[in-house]
């Protein structure tokens, strides 16, 4: 017992795991995430120099400076800005909501309003931001004509967003995610290429896979059940009044999707270039690991530089907008990723600590024979869910875990990209947005209520059964077999099919109440 509680409060031991707690819990408390993030570094600088004040003001400034100037970091940060100034250029310009306009057009019924919500996700799968209130401002209206509630679509918007931008290999997400894997494969001695453990880790993605078909199953068929249900029917007794609403015209949808495609032709075709003439024997090698060995970082500077420049140039030629409009609409579209941005430094530095500190250590020698391997990657999405419901924001949940649960899950695999390692990453992830779809205080929670025109209370309401259900079945059908070693691709199927019973059997078709 005495060697237990030493090993608990010692520098090298449980006191490695304080930083990420405190950063959790005040943001918990406080619903600030950056003066939490800031605390959390301060104490881990502490515990990393056993409590010398001198050396932990010289280790944080070492780690801020590091953090400020890695290449990798500074080419997420401007691949993050040239896509958010992308993103206001394109609707400032009138490109996006051409776009979802187009989309619109194939709405016919309540099903088709329900499945173009749903499909134009899809359209904005580049930033969760836009996603949220492009989408849910722009279908607004094609919902109340076809009586579909506004939380049914705050729901549609909302579990596209985040599971479309989180898996997407073109995103403002995949920067921050390649690179807190790297640093977590780097602090556990790994030589595994960060980016291919990202699409490796792909298949494993079940809770956002599982969404993306659940909202499907939920557009195409028309069925609901518990406080969406009532929703629904609700609506049903509404009567419309078309509202006069005019969109830009059709041709202005170039605007949007010339950019996009660029961006995404430019940078996929990098990475494709790079990995292809990194390997030896590249006619041999599986797509997968030629998108590993590419460079990633480079692809994704080159193709959102491109697509801003393009998406400037195209509206000024058009005249949509006027040389001063369409600076001032990539500046504002810019200004919208600053706080994300300081969140992605503070816990770039946040992981930099925990690793001084020796956390991932302490923690793998902590659990070895405690644990059986097969339990980390559902018990890793469990605390990712718990931590990002508290704190209301993905972004912190993988920059507090990752550093903790990458490291431990290569030492179960042996160092190899084993199904542990690939499990365990893909449910940090995965948990990160579980929580963040559950919780009342999460970025784009608020934004997806505000885009729909819808309370945040009422869509956290209609939307919570259904997200805990498809956590329900990213455990049972993904996470747990998956951990024991079953293939993703034999699971996915298994999940997917769990999807449709479960709409079927607890879901029936709103009607007018009596």
């Amino acid at each position: 017992m005495n060697d237990l509680l030493t090993s608990i409060i010692a520098f090298d031991g449980g006191l490695t795991l304080l930083p990420p707690l405190v950063a959790i819990v005040l943001a918990l408390l406080t619903k600030r995430v950056l003066p939490s993030l800031g605390i959390a570094i301060v104490i881990g600088a502490f515990v990393a120099t056993k409590m010398d004040p001198i050396a932990a003001l010289s280790l944080c400034v070492e780690i801020v400076v590091s953090v400020a100037t890695d290449m990798d970091n500074l080419t997420v940060s401007v691949f993050s800005l040239c896509v958010a100034g992308l993103v206001g250029v394109a609707g400032k310009s009138g490109g996006t909501q051409a776009l979802i306009g187009l989309v619109e057009r194939f709405a016919k019924s309540r099903r088709g309003a329900m499945t173009s919500s749903w499909l134009s996700g899809g359209v904005i799968f580049f930033d969760d931001y836009a996603n949220c209130l492009v989408v849910g401002s722009a279908m607004g209206p094609l919902c109340d004509r076809y009586q579909i509630s506004r939380a049914k679509l705050a729901y549609l918007v909302d579990a596209t967003a985040a599971p479309v931008a989180s898996l997407a290999v073109v995103s403002t997400w995949v920067g921050f995610e390649v690179s807190q894997v790297g640093k977590a494969l780097t602090a556990a001695g790994s030589e595994l290429t960060p980016f291919s453990v990202f699409i490796d880790a792909l298949p494993y993605r079940f809770y956002c896979i599982f969404t993306l078909i659940f909202v499907g199953v939920v557009a195409l068929s028309g069925r609901d059940w518990g406080p969406m249900l009532r929703a629904e029917e609700d609506a049903l007794t509404k009567e419309y009044t078309e509202s006069g609403r005019t969109l830009p015209p059709a041709r202005r949808a170039w605007l949007a999707a010339v950019p996009v495609a660029t961006l995404v032709v430019v940078t996929f075709g990098w990475i494709v270039y790079t990995g292809w003439t990194s390997l030896e024997d590249p006619q041999s090698a599986r797509f997968f690991e030629i998108l590993g060995e590419g460079d990633a970082y480079g692809a994704m500077l080159r193709g959102s530089a491109l697509a801003l420049v393009l998406a400037a140039l195209m509206t000024m030629a058009m005249k949509a907008l006027t040389p001063v409009g369409t600076g001032k609409a990539a500046i504002a579209g810019g200004k919208t990723v600053l706080q994300a941005l300081g969140v992605l430094y503070l816990a770039w530095t946040l992981g930099d600590i925990i690793e001084a500190a020796g956390a991932a250590d302490f923690l793998a020698t902590a659990l070895e024979g405690r644990m059986a391997p097969w339990l980390f990657p559902v018990a890793t999405f469990l605390v990712a869910a718990a931590t990002s419901f508290s704190v209301g924001s993905s972004f912190f949940t993988m920059g507090a875990l990752i550093p903790l649960v990458v490291p431990l899950a290569v030492a179960l695999d042996g160092g190899a990209t084993g199904p542990i390692l690939l499990a365990t990453t893909a449910a940090v992830l995965d948990g990160a947005v579980l929580g963040d779809h559950a919780s009342p205080i999460s970025d784009t929670t608020i934004l997806s209520a505000l885009g729909s025109q819808v309370s945040v209370v009422d869509h956290v309401r209609t939307q919570l059964p259904y997200a805990l259900a498809v956590g329900t079945i990213a455990v049972v059908a993904g996470s747990i077999p998956a951990g024991l070693g079953l293939s993703p691709w034999l699971l996915i199927p298994i999940g997917a099919v769990l999807c449709i019973i479960t709409m079927y059997v607890l879901g029936r078709r709103p009607t007018v109440p009596a």
